[in-house]
C-alpha cells in the first residue's frame, strides 16, 4: 500500500508530465513550390481539414499547420513529417506519421489543417483516411479517395470527376464531361451540370444530380436505399428504371412507355441520351423544368 507521502509525490510528478506534454507535435510549414500549370497535385493525408484554392499563379502555396495538445502521462514519441515532392512538373505532397506513444490519455486535441494555392489549370489527386476537403477553382481533372470526411467543390470547370468515399458527403456547385462516383453510406448533390457520362454506385443516401444529357451521353445510376432524384435541365432521351421496392414519380413531359412492379421505361422528347436506373429500396424522382 502506498502511503499518503507517496500518493502525493506520485500525483505532483503526474501533473509536472501534463504540463511538459502540451503541444507536443506541433509542426508548420509555409513555403512556395515549382509546379507545371497543368500538372497534377497529388496529396495524401489523414484527419486534415484541406482547402484547395486555384488562382492565377505559376506555382503552388503550400501552408500546413498542425497544433497537437494532450494531458496525461505518456511515454514515446509523436513523429510527424510532410515529404515534399516536385520533380516532372507535378507536385506530390504526402504525410509520413507515425505514433509509439502509450500511457495514460486524459485529453488529445489535434488542430490540422492544409491549405494549398495552386494554378487554376492543375488536377488533383487526393487519398485521404478522413478529413473534411474544400477546392474552389480547380480545371483540371478531380480524383478523390476519402475514407470518412465531406467533399464540398465550389466553380471547378474540368471536364474528369472521379470520387470514392466510404462514409461523407459530396456537393458540387457544377460540372461537366464524365463524373464516377462510389459512395457507401452519404449524400450527393450536383447543380448546374453538363455532363455526358455520369456512373453513380450509391449504397445507403441520397443522390441528386441536376443535368443537361447528351444524345451520345449514358448515364448509370446504382442506388441501395435512399432516394434518386434527376432534374433534366436541357436534352432528352430513355429511362430504364430497375426498381425492387421503390417509387417512381415523373414531373414534366415524360411518357411512359413501360410499367411493371420491378420496371418502368419513359422517354423525355428532344434527344436520344441512355438513362439506367437501378434502386432496390429507394425513392425515384425524374424532372424536367418547363
Amino acid at each position: 500500500m502506498y502511503d499518503m507521502k507517496t500518493l502525493l509525490t506520485l500525483t505532483v510528478f503526474l501533473f509536472s508530465i501534463t504540463l511538459w506534454a502540451q503541444n507536443e507535435g506541433d509542426y508548420h510549414l509555409d513555403k512556395e513550390f515549382d509546379m507545371s500549370p497543368t500538372g497534377t497535385i497529388e496529396l495524401t493525408s489523414s484527419d486534415a481539414k484541406v482547402t484547395i484554392t486555384g488562382a492565377s499563379r505559376k506555382n503552388v502555396h503550400l501552408k500546413v499547420d498542425r497544433t497537437v495538445v494532450t494531458k496525461g502521462l505518456f511515454f514515446g514519441s509523436d513523429d510527424f513529417a510532410i515529404e515534399i515532392d516536385n520533380s516532372n512538373g507535378n507536385l506530390k505532397i504526402r504525410e509520413k506519421s507515425g505514433s509509439s506513444s502509450h500511457g495514460i490519455v486524459g485529453y488529445y486535441n489535434e488542430d490540422y489543417e492544409i491549405k494549398i494555392e495552386a494554378p487554376e489549370g492543375a488536377s488533383i489527386l487526393v487519398k485521404g483516411d478522413d478529413g473534411d476537403y474544400l477546392i474552389k477553382n480547380i480545371n483540371g481533372s478531380i480524383v478523390m479517395g476519402v475514407d470518412n470526411g465531406d467533399i464540398d467543390l465550389l466553380d471547378c470547370k474540368g471536364s474528369k470527376f472521379r470520387f470514392r468515399l466510404d462514409d461523407g458527403n459530396l456537393t458540387m456547385d457544377q460540372g461537366r464531361g464524365a463524373i464516377e462516383i462510389a459512395i457507401d453510406d452519404g449524400d450527393v448533390r450536383i447543380r448546374n451540370g453538363n455532363f455526358s457520362h455520369v456512373i453513380a454506385d450509391i449504397d445507403d443516401g441520397d443522390f441528386m444530380i441536376e443535368t443537361s444529357l447528351s444524345n451520345t451521353g449514358e448515364y448509370n445510376i446504382n442506388a441501395e436505399d435512399g432516394s434518386v432524384s434527376m432534374v433534366v435541365t436541357k436534352g432528352g432521351g430513355q429511362f430504364d428504371v430497375r426498381h425492387d421496392d421503390a417509387r417512381v414519380i415523373a414531373e414534366g413531359a415524360f411518357d411512359v412507355y413501360e410499367k411493371s412492379e420491378t420496371f418502368t421505361s419513359l422517354k423525355l422528347a428532344n434527344g436520344t441520351a441512355k438513362v439506367n436506373i437501378r434502386a432496390d429500396d429507394a425513392r425515384i424522382r425524374l424532372s424536367k423544368p418547363n
